[in-house]
């Protein structure tokens, strides 16, 4: 039975998931994911990229993060707990992981580089 979740709000994808399961929501390593309910060994949330996108992926493959839930319910407000700093690494490093992506595993299948 899927429960809402009280304390675990956000998490960080540690693992790779193709979600390759019915009703299965791909995430890759670093992705931030809104967690909205539980269910055994499952979550069931929405990337903060596509919010649009609803799926179910593993417990274990999520790092939660520490956050505060204010107006618990429907329209609940959800904060991170996380230092300011730690909070803009983190967004840097994602936009990286774009071009760097890109960069290396999109183009390097079709370019050789030459040292």
């Amino acid at each position: 039975m899927w429960t809402p979740t009280k304390r675990v709000k956000y998490g960080v994808a540690i693992y790779n998931y193709d979600g390759n399961t019915k009703f299965g929501l791909p995430l890759e390593v670093g992705e931030t994911v809104h967690i909205l309910e539980e269910c055994g060994d499952w979550y069931r949330g929405y990337s903060t990229r596509c919010k649009a996108l609803k799926g179910i992926f593993p417990r274990n493959f999520v790092c939660p993060i520490d956050s505060t839930v204010t107006h618990e319910g429907p329209y609940e407000i959800v904060s991170s707990n996380e230092d300011p700093t730690v909070q803009e690494v983190a967004a840097v490093l994602r936009e990286w992981l774009v071009m760097w992506k890109q960069l290396y595993v999109v183009r390097g299948r079709s370019r050789r580089f030459v040292a």
